[in-house]
């Protein structure tokens, strides 16, 4: 549990189930990818990355799909 729980704290993110248990993942996922990158220190940066590879990784959907009615 421990391995998937977030590193930074999320003040919007509820703390009773199963809101904690859904939205706890992904963001212990997040917060291990900006502290591997060094990027939690300028926010600004940080929040540039996820979001250009968030568009990327919904591109990819987009492509993938348009692939699949062919």
């Amino acid at each position: 549990m421990r391995r998937s729980a977030p590193t930074h704290p999320h003040p919007v993110i509820p703390r009773r189930p199963p809101g904690n248990a859904v939205l706890g993942a992904p963001l212990g996922l997040y917060d291990r990818m900006r502290d591997a990158f060094g990027l939690s220190t300028p926010m600004g940066v940080a929040k540039k990355v996820f979001t250009r590879l968030a568009g990327l990784l919904v591109l990819v959907a987009a492509v993938a799909m348009r692939r699949k009615r062919r």
